[in-house]
């Protein structure tokens, strides 16, 4: 007796269903990211203040990009987000986070039974809110009674006290260590759980090909960590050009304007000189720049070596 064979069906080709299913995350997107920066883009059009009740303030078209792009200080900060703020603290958190995690790879912490002792110790810092982080450190780095000036003076490194966060020639070099310490962590879990993936077998053919240390990371482990690398070496590089916490709780953009970012500098425009066209015309060249970098960023990840 031949049973009828029922045909498996499908799932809707068609119709409303899909749309209702992704509809309540189309709408909170929408209220969380779109609403708020079509506001930004009319805010940076008009001349408004925070004491101008809402929908008011002059249309002044480009105005407010002109005045922040012809202002010496926006070249200023610029050049010190993208050299001191980004360029310095992802690669420092790239090379030494690279170092890490091969570190905690090692087979003799195995050995020894100190992997899960020596990543808890990795991820401490990242535990830490960066408030407190930067209180601590301020306090470490303080001119007068900080930890690191009284060990200096008690070795006779120093005579008197270093105000490392008050000159320009160690300021910046204290905001990328505080920077690196606290974001680090972040960088070490991702690139250990690239190293996880990489096949064994790949590395027992380097060992029988003779390869050693450097040919095993050049040739094994850097190929297949390179789209880790690559994701990785793009949020920091957002989230670093973006950052706003660590420089103002750090020095406020001093001294002077020595400090001053873009983030910073939009935070004194919009709510300090109460220019809040202006501080959003700085948000959106912000975002613009990290729009282009995506894309060239992104368009130099997918090329493939020639073979």
């Amino acid at each position: 007796m031949n049973a009828t064979r029922v045909p498996r069906r499908r799932g809707p080709s068609g119709g409303l269903t899909p749309y209702g299913l992704i509809a309540p995350g189309l709408i909170i997107l929408l209220l969380l990211f779109a609403v708020p920066a079509a506001y930004n883009l009319w805010l940076s059009v008009h001349d408004v203040t925070p004491y101008d009740a809402l929908g008011d303030g002059p249309f002044v078209g480009l105005g407010n990009f002109r005045s922040v792009l012809t202002n010496p200080l926006t070249l200023s900060s610029l050049k010190s987000t993208v050299v001191w703020l980004t360029l310095a603290t992802v690669a420092i958190r790239l090379v030494l986070g690279l170092g890490i995690a091969l570190l905690l790879q090692a087979p003799v912490l195995r050995r020894l039974r100190l992997v899960g002792l020596a990543r808890t110790l990795v991820l401490i810092p990242w535990m830490i809110p960066p408030t407190v982080a930067v209180a601590a450190w301020r306090w470490l780095l303080d001119g007068q009674a900080g930890l690191l000036n009284q060990l200096l003076m008690r070795f006779g490194v120093i005579d008197q006290g270093v105000p490392f966060l008050g000159q320009t020639s160690t300021v910046w070099w204290c905001i990328i260590a505080i920077i690196s310490w606290r974001e680090l962590p972040f960088v070490i879990i991702v690139l250990m759980a690239g190293l996880q993936a990489i096949p064994h077998d790949q590395y027992e053919a380097a060992a029988i090909d003779g390869a050693g240390r450097f040919g095993t990371l050049r040739y094994v482990t850097l190929p297949n960590l390179r789209p880790v690398l690559g994701v990785v070496a793009l949020m920091i590089t957002i989230n670093s050009f973006n950052n706003f916490v660590y420089v103002y709780l750090t020095t406020g953009g001093g001294p002077g304007t020595y400090t001053q970012v873009l983030a910073t500098q939009l935070f004194t425009t919009a709510f300090v000189d109460n220019k809040l066209g202006s501080g959003a015309a700085i948000g959106l060249l912000m975002s613009f720049c990290m729009v282009l970098f995506t894309i060239f960023y992104l368009g130099i990840l997918q090329r493939r070596p020639n073979s």
